[in-house]
């Protein structure tokens, strides 16, 4: 579902939406290319009943990597260097940024564990969600069957060309599902489908294939709601999909 306003365009990710306990929004297009934490608490308030504005944000700065970070009650701000955050605590909001890169959150609602991942393709080739599963697992007692993830909006198959070297990385490292995620249009370009690639890599760690929802949404072919790095260039603003337990 999208609401749609001068400033800013959000979205709820049905699978989401509806586990109670659980604060989720995505912040596409806003008036505030590069928003502020302030206005990301401001924004999950008002999306989600039960959120708080003024909720601590969390973030991470993102390096592509397969690295998870541990936030504890209590934290706020940048919690260091890494591409997925998990959290067993309350009343904390986590968020990852985005430009056509792939958002996801997770949660097992039973256990209480949630977690947030920003997953480009060298994310994905590293396979920073799996690990994000598997570090929910095995630190704070997540079950991979109960786990339910939901994505933002991202660069679709439909426009993510990309070169030989990157086909030539997923096979180099053996990449389980290398030969099902690349479109190849007919014209000579190969196109990479980073959507599927990380559903399969939950299917992959335990997730069932119904707990599964991506938004549906390609950044660059929807200017009036997402920033695009690979449309718009270096000024590109940036997208937050934004995930909290509820205290």
């Amino acid at each position: 579902m999208v609401k749609s306003q001068a400033s800013p365009v959000t979205f709820r990710i049905p699978l989401l939406e509806s586990i109670p306990g659980l604060a989720s929004v995505f912040l596409g297009r806003d008036t505030e290319p590069r928003p502020l934490p302030g206005r990301l608490s401001a924004v999950l308030a008002a999306s989600c009943p039960g959120a708080r504005e003024g909720t601590p944000i969390v973030t991470a700065r993102q390096i592509h990597s397969d690295r998870s970070l541990l936030v504890r009650c209590g934290a706020s701000g940048v919690a260091g260097e890494g591409d997925a955050l998990l959290t067993d605590a309350q009343g904390i909001a986590l968020g990852v940024a985005t430009a056509d890169c792939l958002p996801l959150a997770a949660i097992d609602p039973d256990a209480g564990v949630l977690a947030v991942v920003h997953a480009g393709w060298r994310g994905t080739l590293s396979g920073v969600l799996g690990k994000a599963i598997e570090a929910m697992t095995e630190q704070l007692g997540a079950v991979p069957g109960r786990i339910r993830i939901g994505t933002g909006a991202a660069v679709g198959a439909c426009c993510y060309e990309v070169g030989p070297e990157v086909v030539e990385a997923f096979t180099d490292r053996r990449f389980d599902h290398a030969s099902r995620i690349f479109r190849r249009p007919g014209n000579g370009s190969i196109h990479l489908d980073l959507i599927e690639a990380n559903r399969l890599q939950a299917l992959e760690a335990g997730v069932r294939g119904d707990h599964y929802a991506a938004l549906g949404l390609c950044t660059v072919c929807r200017p009036d709601a997402c920033h695009s790095y690979r449309r718009d260039g270096a000024g590109a603003g940036r997208m937050w999909l934004l995930a909290a337990l509820l205290a």
